[in-house]
């Protein structure tokens, strides 16, 4: 008995198509979010053991860690050299690196504020620049975050991005006795640097100096 190929009309052709891609689609979508997943763990991996060490060796932070409230070893590989860039430009971080469930969503937010013209930069290079209701907290106007999906789950390209996005933000001056702090550098002071004096001072008044420019 001959098999005899049966010929779809165009139409159901077309929706056959369709839904082999839909599959395919999902498919290679489902496997680069578990790249990502694989990539996030293998960072935070390096970074168990850059903490050991660091702990074991040196555990008093200088002074620029203990104003980003963080040892540079707890900050994620793809952005690190971007986020101690950023402070010393004047944005005090809080948080970064790899999203939640979607790893390939990266972000750094923190107590800062980008311009207009630089905003405008930012989102040409396909950065998203958000603030109040756009995270969430629309009463919120202090702190500002930055977010891009990676395409490559490749902490070098990554962080090739993220230099790039400090590259191009301005460096920023304030008034004497101003200095930008992340808003837990005391708490880590306190756990860290007990010896040290208290950051609460510099905190509160960089706190006040953001919630004044942002009524103005």
């Amino acid at each position: 008995m001959t098999n005899v190929p049966i010929v779809l009309p165009s139409h159901d052709r077309v929706d056959a198509m369709s839904a082999f891609e839909r599959a395919g689609g999902q498919t290679n979508r489902e496997k680069l979010g578990r790249n990502f997943l694989e990539l996030r763990e293998q960072a935070h991996e390096t970074m168990r053991a850059e903490e050991d060490m660091r702990l074991r060796e040196n555990c008093k932070p200088t002074e620029e860690e203990l104003y980003m409230g963080a040892f540079v070893e707890w900050l994620e590989p793809q952005v690190r050299s971007a986020v101690i860039e950023m402070n010393r430009k004047g944005y005090a971080t809080q948080s970064s690196g790899f999203h939640g469930a979607d790893c390939a969503i990266q972000t750094i937010d923190g107590l800062f504020t980008i311009d207009q013209e630089t905003k405008g930069v930012l989102q040409q290079m396909g950065v998203d620049v958000w603030r109040g209701a756009e995270i969430g907290t629309p009463k919120n106007k202090l702190v500002t975050l930055l977010r891009f999906r990676a395409k490559d789950a490749s902490i070098d390209r990554i962080k090739d991005r993220w230099d790039a996005v400090a590259a191009v933000l301005p460096k920023k001056t304030f008034p004497a006795g101003i200095r930008p702090i992340c808003d837990r550098a005391e708490i880590f002071r306190e756990e860290y640097a007990p010896d040290h004096p208290s950051l609460e001072t510099a905190r509160v008044r960089y706190f006040d100096y953001l919630t004044t420019a942002a009524k103005v």
